[in-house]
């Protein structure tokens, strides 16, 4: 027999009005411990100078990439254990092939290996440079069963990898909501992790990771917005919305890029990853004011752990 943990705890709808979350969320405690307790701690923490990440700011983000197209393409995913990237499966469906392998410890296409520039306390400046980046097959994955394909609701993948990768100071995983004040709540000030893609092949990365500042919204204004600018997207407890805070918007296709926050987990500041970014207008003008539709990883913790091996 299953043993089922009941985390304590009713999701917050972040709306009145709209379907919220009544029953607890149940975590299988042997699948919740393939999950790492040490997570989500860069070696760098994030700076908020500019969009431009540098190397080992976020060590967790990693790419899904296909072999077999005329051009490689590529899926946005997070690292969350030594074997399991969490990505999404519309990337897939749209490519109509398998994906290959993962890259991880990739900050910058236009350098392998990617440096960093830090200022010292006396002015100077050192350049820190991570190691190569690390490729590994993919064994096999997992689409999420009611992943609806015209509407790319509940758009998620674990892609298992065919060994472990080791950790270092540019390969770590983030960490995910499992604990009830995580799966509670949502911080209002979160940053969201997105790579600069090719203008004439949007699934094919071309610079640098980038971040960007954004800012937790009720559904109920996010709607408004969308009606206000003529989409009527689907909104229900599963999503999650945020606007661009700025002066820099990102204008390309971002579905998958990670949202997430660094909060007090259990006395240590750790990187959580809260959403994942789905959808929001190609228009960059439109993004200034139209938000970003994501998806709650918090809503999706049960799948995400029963779905994971050892």
């Amino acid at each position: 027999m299953k043993i089922l943990v009941c985390l304590l705890a009713v999701v917050v709808a972040v709306v009145v009005g709209l379907p919220q979350r009544l029953e607890p969320i149940k975590l299988n405690p042997s699948k919740l411990a393939l999950l790492p307790r040490e997570c989500g701690v860069a070696k760098y923490g994030p700076r908020s100078d500019g969009i431009k990440s540098q190397a080992f700011e976020f060590p967790w983000i990693a790419l899904v990439l296909f072999k077999q197209t005329r051009r490689p393409a590529t899926c946005f995913g997070t690292l969350i254990n030594q074997r399991y990237v969490l990505s999404v499966i519309g990337c897939v469906r749209k490519t109509k092939k398998d994906p290959d392998f993962i890259r991880l410890g990739e900050q910058s296409a236009l350098t392998n290996p990617d440096c960093s520039e830090l200022k010292q306390r006396d002015g100077s400046v050192r350049k820190e440079c991570a190691g190569p980046t690390v490729e590994i097959p993919i064994e096999s994955y997992v689409a999420h069963p009611e992943f609806d394909q015209p509407m790319y609701t509940n758009d998620l993948a674990l892609m298992r990898m065919a060994r472990e990768v080791q950790y270092n100071d540019y390969i770590r995983p983030i960490c995910l909501p499992t604990t009830p004040e995580l799966l509670n709540n949502i911080p209002r000030d979160l940053l969201m992790t997105a790579w600069e893609l090719d203008a004439n092949v949007p699934t094919h990365y071309v610079g640098e990771l980038e971040k960007y500042q954004i800012e937790n919204m009720d559904l109920d204004s996010c709607q408004r917005e969308y009606e206000k600018a003529g989409f009527t997207p689907d909104f229900e407890y599963k999503r999650f919305c945020a606007a661009q805070k700025g002066p820099n918007y990102v204008c390309s296709r971002m579905a998958g890029a990670p949202i997430g926050a660094v909060v007090d987990v259990e006395g240590t500041q750790r990187h959580v990853q809260f959403a994942m970014a789905k959808f929001a207008p190609l228009n960059c003008t439109a993004r200034q004011t139209v938000p970003i539709i994501s998806m709650r990883i918090s809503e999706y913790m049960g799948w995400i752990t029963n779905n994971l091996e050892p």
